[in-house]
């Protein structure tokens, strides 16, 4: 049996395979006569004797020792390659194909986050650039119709500046909310 197997392996090994067993009636029985019931009796080819000996050597059978040993070793690894050990058992061209394979997933990988956060960048962008043409018309509205009534200008200009304060200030305070919430999470998950 090998020290340390390289793949899963289960061992198996029965002790004392021709013991001889001593039956109640003082007789000696060994294995092969047992061996030689069982086929007969596969055959049905069994006499009412030989039923009755069977039958003692079943009642007698689970009093043997029996070992059975088993020894399983399991490894896991993961990642984009397979496993050096497993890599270096095809031969170059395929090595070199696998390699490349996985460089050419990361790439991609990479490409994608890259385009994703160019997106988001973008996004905000525009956001911020539609913020400041609303508010700077509702200013400039405000501003226009303070000559005509002073009540108005007032509503609207209020009106711009919360909205400026919803639109740029509070999805800040939100985001460090949950920003301190998942800390906390994270905090308790780890203390449990």
């Amino acid at each position: 049996m090998p020290d340390q197997p390289d793949k899963h392996e289960a061992v198996g090994s029965h002790s004392d395979t021709n013991k001889h067993v001593e039956l109640a009636d003082g007789e000696l029985e060994s294995d092969s006569e047992l061996d030689r019931l069982v086929a007969k009796l596969e055959r049905g080819n069994l006499t009412q004797e030989q039923q009755q000996e069977l039958s003692r050597h079943l009642q007698i059978e689970p009093a043997r020792e029996q070992h059975l040993h088993q020894r399983v070793r399991q490894t896991s690894f993961s990642g984009p390659l397979p496993h050096p050990d497993i890599l270096n058992q095809f031969d170059e061209e395929t090595r070199k194909a696998i390699v490349q394979m996985a460089v050419d997933d990361q790439k991609h990988v990479h490409e994608m986050n890259k385009t994703g956060l160019s997106g988001s960048i973008l996004k905000d962008r525009r956001g911020q650039l539609c913020g400041v043409t609303i508010a700077l018309v509702g200013l400039i509205a405000a501003v226009l119709i303070a000559p005509y009534s002073a009540f108005a200008a007032g509503i609207i200009g209020t009106l711009d500046l919360f909205g400026m304060v919803a639109l740029f200030v509070a999805p800040r305070v939100l985001e460090g909310r949950r920003n301190k919430k998942a800390v906390e999470d994270d905090a308790s998950q780890d203390a449990e």
